[in-house]
């Protein structure tokens, strides 16, 4: 921490506020992530954990979050559950960038053109 070598990579609070509705569907399952991720000496990033979080299946207002932990693992079922836990992160982080980057901007963009074009119709 203090050389500033730590990072985290955080979808939890822009993802669990939906994930009630999506996880009540019969065909779909997601969960909020939050990424450990080490600055090594190369400057490329090695995850060193990842968080996964859902709120409590009995309602998370009084019992909070489920959260499960996964470390990098080479082989067996520890490294499946790795992979998908590394896709949900792909998930999450594709999303938050469509919402964010893509839709969000763009609409904001296009109410503000609008408000432009009527200043100068005037």
């Amino acid at each position: 921490m203090a050389y500033e070598r730590l990072f985290i990579l955080d979808y939890s609070d822009a993802f669990m506020s939906y994930l009630t509705k999506i996880n009540e569907l019969p065909s779909a399952k997601a969960y909020a992530t939050r990424t450990f991720l080490f600055l090594k000496d190369d400057g490329t990033l090695k995850p060193l954990a990842i968080e996964l979080s859902k709120p409590h299946q009995c309602g998370d207002r009084y019992l909070g979050t489920e959260r499960i932990r996964v470390f990098p693992a080479d082989r067996g079922v520890e490294s499946t559950i790795w992979q998908l836990a590394k896709a949900h992160v792909v998930v999450n982080d594709t999303n938050y960038h469509e919402l964010i980057s893509h839709w969000y901007v763009y609409k904001n963009s296009i109410c503000y053109q609008h408000t432009y074009a009527n200043m100068f119709t005037l």
